[in-house]
Order: C-alpha cells, then sequence, then structure tokens
C-alpha cells in the first residue's frame, strides 16, 4: 500500500473564491506547480468530511533576506547558514476541482467556503484513481495524468464515449504540438474497441498514411512503449482492424477520381462519383462568391436544363459542364425552359461565359463528381453502414477521405456535400445509417469565422441538430480564433494543447466556459503531446499527456538532415 501524501500547508485568507485559495506552504519542496493536493470539507454541519480535489496553479516564493527594496548591493549580501528558511514566505494559489458526490458520484464544487486555517495534503495515485473512476466499457484511455504518467503511479484517463461522440469534440493547438497525432488516437480506439463509424476529411494525406499502398501501416514507435495499457492495446488495436476489415469494415479510403491516388493506395481506394444535383442555387452561391446577378441568372438556367434534360437521377455531371461551355447557346435557344427577358440577355451576354467558366473549373478540379464513365454513385449508406436496428450487423469503419493537392474550394465543395448526405441519410425515416463521427482537419478552413465558405453552413446544421440522429464530429484547428464560434460553442469536449497566440487563447475564454484564466495561462508551457482536456466527457479539466497511436502517421515533420545528407558528398 502507498504511503499517505505529506502535510503541505493551510488554507490562509478569504476562502470564498474556488479559484484563487491560498495555501502558506511548510516548506520550499512541499508542493509544486501543476500537482493535486486535497482538502478536507463538511458541507453541512455534522456532516462527515469528505475531500475536495484542487490543482496547484501558481506558486510564490520570497525571501526578506532577499528583498528587492534592499537595492543594488543584495548581489554581495552574505547570510548565515540556517537563516535563509527563517526569512521565506511561500504561498501556492490552488483551483478547486471539486468533490465526489458520495450519492450520484458527480464532482459538484463546494457551496461552503473551505475552512480558513483547514490543512492542506498531497494525494496519492490510489486516491486519483478512484475520484477519476471511468467505466473502461463506454470509455477510451487518452492518456494519464501529468505528473502520473509512468509506473505504478499512472493514472489513466478516460474519455466518454457517448458524450465525446454525440456532442461534439474541438482540438485546438498550435502547429507540431500533436493535435492531429492526438486526434488519431482517439479515432482509432473509436473504430477498434467501440466498433464506431468514423468518417475523416483529410486535406493534406496525413491519415492516409496509415493505408498506403493498401496495407495497414503501424506506428515504428509500438517497440518503444513504455506504458502497460498501451503495451497491452495497441497490438490489439491493429488486430481487431484487420478482423473488422476482413467483415467488411476497417480501413477505408475514397478519394477524386485520379490516378495519383490510385497509385498511392495500390488501387484500394474508392472514387468519390457524388450527384452535384443534390447542391441548390443558393449553395453553388456560396462557393462562387461575387457572381453577379446576371450570372447567377445562367447558372440556373443551364442547370434547369440539364435537370430537364436528365429527369433521373444518377445525372451526369459532363453534360452539365458541355452546357456551360460550347453548348451555352442550346440553353439560351430551349423554349422548354419558358426563360425571362432577362435570363435570355444574361445568357446572350459576356459575363455568361464567365459564369460557366468559374462552375467547370471548379467541378472539374474537384474530380469527384458522377459521369457517365463512373461505375456507380458513392453510396452514402454503405459508406457510412446501415444501422444496426434495419436488422444488419455492421462493422466498424474508418474512412479516410483523401483530399491532399485538390483547391481549398475543391476541398470544401467535397466536405459540403458529404457532410449534407451523411446527415441527410441518419435522419432518414426508414432506412437510417448506424451513428458516425465527422473529423474536420483544418477546420478553420471548412468554418470559418469570416468570408464566403460552401461547408460553413452544413457543418454549423451538424453542430446544432446532429446529435439527435447520431452524428458528431471532431473540429481540429491549429488557428482557434479563425474558426466560426457558432461551431466551436457546440463542442461539448475540448482539448487544448499548446497555444501562444493571444488572439486565439481569448478566442478560447469566450468560445467556451470549460476552462478558467489559470488553465488558459498555462497552454503556452505545455510540451508536445500534452493537453488540457475539460467538457462533459471527463469529470473535470485534467493536464493529459497523450499516449501513443497504434497506425502510422503522417503529421510528423520531415527529419530534413536525413534527407539532405550534411557531410556526405
Amino acid at each position: 500500500m502507498p504511503t499517505a501524501p505529506d502535510y503541505l500547508g493551510k488554507l490562509i485568507g478569504n476562502t470564498g473564491s474556488p479559484t484563487n485559495l491560498r495555501v502558506a506552504l511548510r516548506g520550499s519542496f512541499s508542493a509544486r506547480r501543476g500537482e493535486f493536493v486535497r482538502v478536507p470539507h463538511s458541507e453541512r454541519e455534522r456532516q462527515p468530511a469528505t475531500d475536495c480535489l484542487g490543482r496547484i496553479v501558481g506558486i510564490s516564493r520570497s525571501n526578506i533576506l532577499y528583498s528587492d527594496a534592499l537595492g543594488e548591493g543584495i548581489a554581495e549580501v552574505n547570510v548565515l547558514p540556517g537563516s535563509l528558511a527563517s526569512g521565506e514566505t511561500l504561498y501556492a494559489t490552488v483551483e478547486l476541482i471539486g468533490f465526489k458526490d458520495p450519492a450520484t458520484g458527480e464532482i459538484r464544487l463546494p457551496r461552503r467556503p473551505l475552512d480558513p486555517g483547514a490543512k492542506v495534503y498531497g494525494v496519492d495515485y490510489a486516491f486519483l484513481r478512484d475520484f477519476y473512476q471511468f467505466s473502461e466499457a463506454t470509455s477510451i484511455h487518452l492518456g494519464n495524468l501529468v505528473g502520473y504518467e509512468t509506473g505504478a503511479q499512472a493514472v489513466p484517463i478516460f474519455l466518454d464515449v457517448n458524450t465525446l461522440a454525440t456532442e461534439h469534440l474541438a482540438v485546438l493547438a498550435m502547429t507540431g504540438s500533436g493535435k492531429s497525432y492526438t486526434v488519431g488516437r482517439i479515432i482509432e480506439r473509436l473504430v477498434a474497441q467501440m466498433n464506431g463509424t468514423v468518417v475523416v476529411f483529410d486535406p493534406h494525406g496525413e491519415y492516409g498514411r496509415a493505408f498506403e499502398g493498401g496495407q495497414l501501416r503501424t506506428n515504428p514507435g509500438m517497440a518503444e512503449v513504455d506504458d502497460p495499457r498501451d503495451q497491452e492495446a495497441l497490438p490489439k488495436i491493429v488486430e481487431r482492424l484487420q478482423r473488422l476489415a476482413a467483415l467488411g469494415g476497417g480501413i477505408q479510403v475514397y478519394t477524386p477520381q485520379d490516378e495519383g491516388f490510385d497509385l498511392k493506395y495500390a488501387g484500394t481506394n474508392r472514387r468519390l462519383a457524388l450527384q452535384f444535383d443534390n447542391f441548390d442555387l443558393d449553395s453553388i452561391g456560396g462557393i462562387l462568391p461575387g457572381l453577379t446577378e446576371p450570372q447567377m441568372r445562367v447558372l440556373d438556367a443551364a442547370i434547369r436544363k440539364w435537370k430537364r434534360d436528365q429527369p433521373s437521377q444518377p445525372r451526369d455531371v459532363q453534360v452539365l459542364i458541355d452546357l456551360l461551355s460550347r453548348r451555352l447557346d442550346e440553353v439560351r435557344d430551349d423554349a422548354g425552359l419558358n426563360l425571362t427577358d432577362e435570363e435570355k440577355k444574361a445568357l446572350g451576354a459576356r459575363s455568361a461565359a464567365i459564369a460557366g467558366m468559374r462552375l467547370r473549373q471548379l467541378l472539374q478540379e474537384a474530380r469527384a463528381f458522377y459521369d457517365a464513365r463512373s461505375r456507380s454513385v458513392t453510396d452514402i449508406k454503405e459508406l457510412i453502414g446501415r444501422s444496426s436496428l434495419c436488422g444488419e450487423r455492421v462493422a466498424g469503419r474508418l474512412v479516410i477521405v483523401d483530399l491532399q493537392g485538390l483547391s481549398d474550394d475543391a476541398r470544401q465543395i467535397i466536405v459540403a456535400l458529404l457532410s449534407s448526405e451523411i446527415l441527410a441519410a441518419a435522419a432518414g425515416k426508414t432506412e437510417r445509417t448506424r451513428p458516425c463521427f465527422l473529423v474536420y482537419e483544418e477546420g478553420h478552413n471548412f468554418a470559418p469565422a469570416k468570408g464566403p465558405s460552401l461547408s460553413r453552413d452544413i457543418i454549423k446544421k451538424i453542430a446544432a441538430e446532429g446529435r439527435k440522429f447520431g452524428v458528431g464530429f471532431a473540429i481540429i484547428s491549429q488557428r482557434p480564433s479563425k474558426l466560426d464560434p457558432d461551431v466551436t460553442s457546440q463542442c461539448n469536449t475540448l482539448i487544448t494543447m499548446r497555444i501562444k497566440n493571444p488572439d486565439d487563447q481569448r478566442f478560447i475564454m469566450k468560445s467556451t466556459e470549460q476552462l478558467s484564466q489559470a488553465d488558459v495561462d498555462e497552454l503556452p508551457a505545455l510540451s508536445t503531446g500534452e493537453a488540457l482536456v475539460s467538457g462533459r466527457s471527463i469529470p473535470a479539466p485534467l493536464l493529459v499527456k497523450v499516449g501513443y497511436k497504434a497506425l502510422k502517421h503522417g503529421g510528423e515533420s520531415p527529419r530534413i538532415l536525413d534527407e539532405w545528407g550534411p557531410g556526405r558528398l
């Protein structure tokens, strides 16, 4: 059994603020910033005391013998051995996390101020494990508590899957902090351990590295894992993904219609063939900002003829491209369209060619829409998997939509249409899809705070309504201040890693009530792989050292000198 933690000091001053408690420490080695403490407390008279958990968010240490009031000669002051300790004042600032309600198991902040003069104690791993107790059957292991990361003292931290996957997640951090690695660990466990469906919109092909060449690629660092939990779990995750693949799930890659992707995945990728006619005219205007009213009339007339000439779906997008280019006269002269005088005038003007050229260019850049050469239309229900309520037992799958090399507009149009169809399929009244979790990497490009964006509205709709239909999402960004605040405000779990930009820090404070100023002040000093996790999928804000991934990750910076080979010539 571990020994009882030491007595650290006593509460002093006003104890009315749970976020700013002062502790007079016994000595300079009593405590360190970031460590946890406990304070016995009773909410009601004659009620047995229970322990309130707190975290040290600041420490001050001063000595009257080395006061700055002594002036310039302070550097030359000599004191007798042992006299330093008698002149020191040591204080810690503690932020309360709360106490565990014995009736419900929920963590609550005390409503009665703690007693001034109450003794403050350190905590051991057994106390923390009991305090942050989770059901491993319904949770995934994110990593271990900072300060208790390794060995017998390790305190594992879990995230509740039901809350995480339906009430949305935001992962915010500057480049190189480990945000994509953290998301990778989460999603491979959602799929392999929970048999979930996850769809990743991968703008740079990072997640696709796990399936390059059409084979499962594992993390080369797995052999160096020192956490016993990960040593056991990671091989099982790989084995489980292989079993899911044999059952029709596992890792599946969807790409635009480009031979480069076929080479990357050795032909195991599935080419996207989306139905462009599922967009309405207003949505098209969202991806072609600056169109004049006559230009919008041109697009409207061309799309109407396209749909009239091909009354049944799927409609060939190449026909629309032809109508917007060499067959534009056919649109103007088609009596069956009942064109107005304004539409005929617009179709005869030079602006007609400009509108057609812009939309034609975008469709060709995306290379993801159905045409007569496509073998079949992308089946969203097959991509996600049909609900088990429909009588099928569906294998979990990690669906990677690789958008590497596409323009920002082309990525947005694919993300918008896929997201819209996924939500519509999930909300279907007859044959619903299974619950799924969408991942928007580089989220500030898909749901920006300002500027035109086709994909922003559907992401906002999923943020507001997706939970009712089992569609949740994670949005990942290195520039939180550029994200739409309506999207981030709906994220009930927040993983924040190293952030130094003051604008981003202010945005985080405004967009969430989950973090205190002391939490935000700690963000610039976090090491790579350390995360401040807060929200409804975790009992209280915690600093976590994120564990290892099972699959290969493509987000690391290249080792430049290994490539350049200095001194080898």
